[in-house]
């Protein structure tokens, strides 16, 4: 146990001593925030603000753009300090390691567990600060019930994202090539898992097609779907229950959900799905990465 917790300790402190390492981590989430601040300010329509007021308006938008930021977050953070297994291999410390009686799995776990604890850390204090941001700008605060929800939630994600992440940084052979695929990786997933642009019904069915067997599309529809809670109450309201004025907002915003590949799958039974693949993908980024280590 001393020896995962040292491993554990030593991995947090290269991750976190790289200030780099840390910017490009939050990357694709500063370019999420650009593009809602300087081209989607306006994305609920004329008649969606003439129904709510200024503040209203932006704390529905911030609300679905602070849902793909919580998915975003497990998602970068985790590849960006999982670097350090690519940093290890090519510096030959992998070498360093064997002489020792460290336990390959021991190793390995190291680096799992290390990432879960930044990633979770830093993604709650991002949840943190974005609610009371979000609160203080627009006047308008989440409920205690929706912030408590959220923790475990990201939670839930991170063991997902870290265990896909994990597996991706196995098929990384160089820090060259790390750091090509850090740079593209978070951008192509904010697109297709519908968070830089949301999956609406006049999307192309080809685009949702795709989009539905990724894990990450469900796990920011739902998110969705409990950040928006508050602005749907007020909609309806301000519409006497109107419910219609709710689904349209749904869809423009990408919260209804997509099913898999045309097939109507509930939202509970995929994001269950996704949770036993990640178990069955880590074992699987366990058994490539020990046989690289024996290599």
């Amino acid at each position: 146990m001393f020896e995962i917790i040292s491993l554990i300790k030593r991995n947090i402190k290269i991750y976190l001593r790289d200030p780099l390492a840390v910017f490009f981590s939050f990357l694709s989430t500063i370019i999420l925030m650009m593009i809602y601040i300087l081209f989607l300010g306006n994305i609920g329509g004329d008649e969606l603000g003439a129904l709510l007021t200024n503040n209203e308006m932006r704390f529905l938008i911030y609300s679905q753009m602070m849902a793909g930021i919580i998915v975003l977050n497990t998602l970068t953070i985790p590849l960006g300090n999982l670097g350090s297994i690519v940093t290890d291999f090519e510096d030959n410390k992998m070498d360093a390691f064997m002489v020792t009686p460290v336990k390959r799995y021991k190793i390995i776990f190291g680096y799992y567990i290390a990432s879960l604890i930044i990633t979770f850390v830093l993604s709650l204090l991002f949840w943190i600060l974005a609610v009371i941001v979000l609160g203080l700008v627009t006047g308008i605060f989440f409920p205690f019930k929706i912030i408590i929800t959220i923790i475990p939630i990201i939670l839930l994600f991170v063991f997902i994202s870290t265990s896909f992440m994990i597996l991706l940084t196995t098929f990384i052979k160089s820090v060259n090539a790390f750091g090509a695929v850090s740079g593209i990786f978070g951008s192509l997933i904010g697109f297709i898992s519908g968070i830089y642009i949301p999956l609406s019904s006049s999307s192309p069915q080809i685009l949702k097609n795709i989009s539905s067997v990724i894990p990450f599309t469900h796990m920011t529809i739902w998110v969705k779907g409990i950040l928006l809670e508050p602005s749907y109450q007020t909609i309806l309201n301000k519409t006497n229950g109107n419910q219609a004025v709710v689904d349209s907002v749904k869809d423009g915003f990408g919260a209804n959900e997509l099913g898999l590949l045309g097939l109507d799958i509930s939202l509970p039974i995929l994001i269950i799905g996704a949770a036993l693949l990640s178990v069955i993908l880590l074992l699987y980024s366990t058994y490539r990465l020990n046989k690289r280590i024996k290599i």
